[in-house]
């Protein structure tokens, strides 16, 4: 049995997040408050807690709070952000301006905050993956080629199919070719849903 705590607020993002994960985790609790998040780690003492926790990274600046309420009150548990398609700029922190550029910049802003707080990944937005990757179009396996693997584990930096490329020294239709098989073979609907059953098959720690 697993157990996935996520916590984003309760909008159609969080909706789709969870469709993709019930078929990889047996429990999804959802909060979208600290206080809510912290009782839910608390169960960790009764055995009952988490696998993983995922949180959604929208506009606010709650998300790195829950961030460091994790790496606080269960250190061991791996957190993941996931990001979500900003409609206004970062919140500013107290120790630097706000962000002045688009959207794709203050998700990139988003990625160095969540690894800089402890997060063990982040998880870009609006990144599905090739429809015939949807989960049931094979079942899961954890028979990752090194490549394959090399790909995920960008995935987990938040990395982008041309960002893989380049770091791997592979063409990008290469690396999305790597992403299609990792996808069937792990039965994932998305990166999302990729990394999750990674970390569930043991393939990421």
């Amino acid at each position: 049995m697993g157990s996935c705590l996520v916590f984003a607020g309760a909008t159609p993002a969080r909706e789709r997040l969870v469709g993709h994960l019930s078929s990889v985790f047996d429990d999804l609790p959802c909060v979208d408050n600290v206080s809510d998040l912290v009782v839910g780690l608390g169960h960790l003492v009764d055995g009952h807690g988490p696998d993983v926790v995922l949180v959604g990274a929208d506009d606010g600046s709650a998300w790195m709070e829950a961030v460091r309420q994790v790496r606080r009150h269960a250190p061991e548990t791996p957190v993941l952000v996931v990001g979500e398609a900003p409609s206004t700029e970062l919140d500013p922190l107290p120790e630097r301006p706000a962000p002045e550029r688009g959207a794709a910049t203050a998700e990139d802003e988003r990625a160095a905050w969540a690894l800089r707080l402890g997060a063990r990944g982040f998880l870009r937005a609006g990144d599905l993956a090739d429809p015939s990757a949807l989960p049931g179009a094979r079942p899961a396996t954890t028979e990752l080629s090194d490549r394959e693997m090399d790909v995920l584990l960008g995935m987990t930096e938040g990395l982008s199919n041309a960002e893989i490329a380049a770091e791997l020294v592979l063409a990008e239709d290469t690396v999305k070719t790597h992403a299609r098989r990792l996808f069937r073979k792990l039965g994932a609907g998305d990166r999302a849903d990729a990394v999750a059953r990674g970390f569930r098959q043991g393939l990421l720690r």
